[in-house]
């Protein structure tokens, strides 16, 4: 079995092939011209660092588009003759990829593809396919048993996270200007949250930094993981520019958490892919995690 997980996943290049995954791209364009880029190209933190401080000038604007056609027959080409697990960030949230994967599994029957809709976007993509992995590792599972494994994951998976440019929110339409103005001259800054069939994130509270956010995510994570009666964690964490802080300061909650409540936990930390910067802007980290059952 190969398994394919499209960009979304937030999981960096090395991590992605120590994992054996295959990866699809989502097109990334700069002012409505497509921004040349590779997920595995060896200078990928320098080139997604340049698109940063390309969107920081408030007349330009990132965008992304659905996966192409020959994106995926090039992607399920590479795995032709085996079975196939694609990994997908939630369709409802990307309508032209969903119509694109259906037109290609149509019209090429020759590809043995399971396609998995995780409901979800950002970490929460990455979150799952990680969950399965590690059940992957200690036991033998069949193609079918996996996506099995991942729908019922998939109801116990959540995004989290902080957005600190507000006024590149204003630009993509998300936010008045005095709203953004206000909240920025008053320090507050928005948590962000998705949960499977949602396919969105939403804005969830204001924070005036970063502890205040972990504070209020640790504290959620253990309502919901008692609710499930769980000790099993996989998380995955992303982050734009110099916020690996806010991501380390949460590994060091979670760590100190599951050995209090004796969680099994896994935590991965990766730099920002590509397809999330235009969505989120230049600043800011989120966590993708799913409570094991």
């Amino acid at each position: 079995m190969k398994i394919i997980i499209d960009t979304t996943c937030q999981l960096e290049p090395q991590r992605i092939k120590d994992l054996g995954l295959l990866v699809v791209d989502y097109p990334l364009y700069l002012n409505g011209e497509e921004y040349e880029h590779y997920w595995d190209t060896p200078n990928h933190r320098e080139l997604k660092d340049k698109y940063i401080d390309l969107i920081r000038n408030k007349k330009s604007k990132g965008s992304t588009s659905g996966i192409t056609e020959s994106a995926f027959i090039a992607a399920f080409e590479s795995c032709k003759g085996d079975e196939i697990l694609l990994i997908i960030q939630s369709l409802s949230n990307t309508k032209a990829t969903g119509n694109t994967l259906n037109k290609v599994l149509k019209e090429h029957p020759e590809f043995d593809v399971k396609a998995f809709d995780t409901e979800i976007l950002a970490s929460g993509v990455g979150a799952q396919g990680l969950a399965m992995l590690r059940e992957l590792k200690n036991k033998k599972l069949t193609r079918d048993e996996c996506y099995e494994l991942m729908v019922k994951n998939r109801a116990n998976a959540f995004v989290v996270g902080v957005l600190y440019d507000l006024f590149y929110l204003h630009r993509s339409g998300r936010i008045g200007l005095a709203k953004a103005a206000m909240a920025t001259a008053m320090g507050l800054y928005p948590i962000l949250s998705s949960t499977p069939q949602s396919g969105v994130l939403k804005s969830t509270g204001k924070v005036r930094n970063f502890k205040q956010a972990n504070a209020r995510f640790i504290d959620a994570i253990k309502e919901q993981m008692a609710e499930r009666n769980s000790k099993i964690l996989t998380v995955t964490m992303a982050y734009s520019n110099e916020h690996n802080k806010e991501c380390l300061h949460m590994k060091d909650i979670l760590e100190k958490t599951a050995e209090k409540l004796n969680w099994d936990i896994q935590v991965d930390i990766n730099y920002t892919n590509f397809s999330l910067i235009p969505h989120m802007g230049p600043d800011f980290y989120e966590m993708g995690y799913v409570i094991g059952t």
